[in-house]
């Protein structure tokens, strides 16, 4: 069963994926500031600024690529990569987009690990099998499978929610699903939930539909804006609701919060989980419906401010992210209530995080 971890493999891939989309979609933004257009003729003359947006647009055209090579190697270990990243080809040469990529992904691995179990060969040939025969038969497979059997309702499936989100630019639909990204893409604190919602926001950005990505940068960000927020409001209403180790937590969660970086706030979160994810979720869905009623697009997957360069109506976006903390701050005034010096001191014993280990 282990191969069919599902979340397990789309969080390695992911994990690999991150810093690759980052560097890219900040290569495509420093080109964009500095005017660069993409290059369609090398034999002509271009700018720097020209090589670096088609570099950075090149790079994010290649994302189908990218996490269905991963994820088969997260399933398969080496004999996985080969056929991920042929089939992730395949899916952005026929238009299967971001989706067809992670199908190809798990589809690719684990026809590897099946083949590893029935394939026999002879000694003298066992060596030709994890190089050739795997990811040769593998491909073969997956490939003709895509080519003649997910690849159309992938194409009709991806095209129809591209359609829908365009529909909705305006009115009270779009509110509507700016509160519903706004909340998934907060209430776990960087979890599960915000990754699957980060794997299709990200597809759509892939398409030119950048809204919904930026409403997930803005909505991650709300924990540690809002619980700072909170502290200085419940200073002003001089309400004593934050410990001393929650106070010295908040410099680290506020500038780790500037990078989209939940982890600084969790000291925080933990102490009193269900009202601060309820402050959150009311906050993010704020940020998320304002900030794609005012559609607020996204060329850069993820960074905090460091992605204000790359966003559209970037004023009205840092208002978003603004009235989205403020709610979630004054919300925090009448939910949250201190907790004893000496339960925080206990509970940082117990979870010992001087050794916790986070892998990306």
């Amino acid at each position: 069963m282990k191969s069919f971890e599902l979340r397990k493999h789309a969080m390695t891939g992911i994990s690999y994926m991150i810093p690759y989309v980052c560097a890219a979609g900040m290569l495509m933004v420093i080109g964009n500031i500095f005017g660069g257009h993409t290059i369609t003729d090398y034999r002509g003359s271009f700018s720097i600024a020209d090589a670096l947006t088609t570099l950075g647009g090149d790079g994010l055209g290649l994302l189908p690529v990218f996490i269905s090579t991963f994820i088969a190697y997260s399933i398969a270990d080496r004999p996985g990569i080969a056929p991920g990243f042929l089939l992730g080809l395949l899916c952005k040469a026929n238009g299967f987009g971001f989706l067809g990529g992670l199908l190809t992904g798990y589809l690719g691995g684990w026809v590897v690990n099946y083949l590893k179990k029935v394939i026999k060969v002879p000694s003298f040939a066992q060596g030709i099998v994890p190089q050739m025969i795997l990811p040769l038969l593998a491909t073969i497979l997956v490939g003709l499978f895509m080519e003649y059997v997910l690849g159309l309702p992938i194409i009709a499936l991806t095209d129809g929610i591209a359609a829908l989100l365009i529909q909705l630019q305006g009115g009270t639909s779009i509110l509507l699903l700016g509160v519903i990204l706004g909340i998934l893409s907060s209430i776990d604190y960087g979890g599960p939930i915000n990754k699957v919602v980060f794997v299709f926001v990200l597809s759509l950005m892939t398409q030119g539909i950048g809204a919904p990505i930026a409403t997930l940068i803005s909505a991650s960000m709300i924990a540690p804006f809002g619980l700072t927020l909170g502290y200085l409001l419940s200073r002003i209403l001089q309400k004593d609701i934050y410990s001393k180790q929650e106070i010295n937590a908040l410099k680290s969660a506020f500038l780790m919060g500037c990078c989209q970086i939940t982890e600084g706030s969790y000291p925080i979160i933990l102490n009193d989980l269900l009202r601060i994810t309820i402050c959150t979720g009311v906050g993010a869905a704020v940020d998320g419906a304002l900030t794609m009623y005012w559609n607020c697009s996204s060329t850069v997957p993820a960074g905090g401010f460091f992605a204000l360069a790359g966003i559209s109506h970037p004023g009205l976006w840092l208002l978003s992210l603004l009235a989205g903390s403020v709610v979630f701050a004054v919300l925090l005034q009448f939910l949250k209530s201190k907790p004893p010096e000496e339960f925080v001191e206990e509970k940082e014993q117990e979870l010992d995080l001087t050794t916790l280990k986070i892998s990306g």
